[in-house]
Parts: C-alpha cells; structure tokens; sequence
C-alpha cells in the first residue's frame, strides 16, 4: 500500500519497480540495489516474518505541535500534550506492507477520538505505540516548482547515480495547475520508454 495526497505526483514506473524487485526473490537480498541505492533494510523489513513493521517514506524526526491558535494546524495540549511528535513519515507518501496496514489499523480503532492529523497519527504515534517508526525511503522527494520536478527526472535518466524522484510536491507554487502533472508525467514516460528500450538493445 502506498499512500499519498491527491496533489502529489508519484513516480508510478519506480513505485512498480520497486514493488516488483522486493517480491522477486526476497531471500536473496544482498547486495540488491535499485538505481544504485540499497534496498537491504527494506528488504530485512519484509522478509522478517514476526516484524509485521514495514513501513518506508520520508520521515520525519523532528517536529512540534503548533500551539498557536489562528493556525489551520493548531493542536491543543488537550489533543497531544507533548513538545514533540514521535518521527513519522511525510505526508508526500509512505509505503507499507497488507501486515503493517493490518496492525495499524487494529490499533487506531481503539482509539474512539483519534488525533486529527492523519500523517502523524499513522505513522507516528500508532507506531510509537507498537514500537517502531517510520523508516527513509532510499528516494528523492522533492518540493518546488514543476520545471525543477522536471530538471530532476531528466537529470536523473542520464547521470546514473543521481536518486530518483518517487514523489514531487508543486501544491504550494501559487501557478500550481494540474496541467502541470501532466508535463512531468509526459518526461517521465519519454524516460522510462528509453530506458526500456535501451535495456532490450
């Protein structure tokens, strides 16, 4: 499971790589890389049968509530007392696996008033809870403009160990369109299409 925001472009051909690299001979997980990154501790999450914590994004590990009251992000010490959040993934995405999904799951519907913050309360303090956190995704997540989301897939294609993006946010650039997903989209496709045809020359 991979979840995300609906103004968040996700790098579906990598998302399917790496979902498809992970169930292909799990075992043999040494030394595997995808684009030159190392997906050894992703690979241990899921092969672990009694772990049931796979849970991979971009995490956060600093960060405090906003106490103040004029903020649409305004938590109460009633809500959350604490002066900190426990590290959790970014709302950008997060992957987990059906186990992780299950135990999570199970656990916030003991909670009848759960915390109002999605992100921090799934990954963060249910985790907590259950004694593991949200772990980095060895992939570039990016917030900026549309042409730098694009700068950063071409850039990617021809200097081999450059990350890639999984995840490009342009929801706060005030000329956000959605015609703007589309540009990325239409690179992405151009990329992984050479890509694709060079690996079957």
């Amino acid at each position: 499971t991979f979840k995300t925001d609906d103004y968040f472009f996700v790098n579906t051909f990598l998302l399917h790589e790496l979902i498809q690299e992970l169930t292909t001979n799990p075992q043999q997980y040494q030394n595997r890389y995808l684009h030159n990154n190392s997906l050894e501790s992703l690979f241990t999450a899921h092969i672990d049968p009694g772990a049931n914590k796979f849970l991979f994004g971009r995490e956060i590990q600093t960060s405090r509530p906003q106490r103040d009251k004029l903020s649409r992000f305004y938590t109460s010490y009633k809500d959350y007392p604490k002066d900190l959040h426990p590290p959790y993934c970014s709302i950008f995405g997060y992957l987990m696996d059906s186990k992780t999904r299950n135990l999570l799951t199970e656990e916030g519907l003991k909670d009848k008033s759960p915390f109002h913050f999605s992100d921090v309360y799934i990954t963060g303090i249910l985790p907590e809870r259950l004694r593991f956190i949200c772990n980095n995704i060895p992939f570039t997540y990016h917030h900026g403009s549309t042409d730098e989301c694009i700068n950063i897939i071409k850039k990617q294609s021809v200097e081999s160990s450059r990350s890639p993006l999984i995840v490009c946010s342009t929801s706060l650039i005030p000329e956000y369109k959605f015609l703007d997903f589309y540009r990325i989209w239409t690179v992405l496709k151009h990329v992984y299409k050479n890509r694709m045809y060079s690996t079957q020359g």
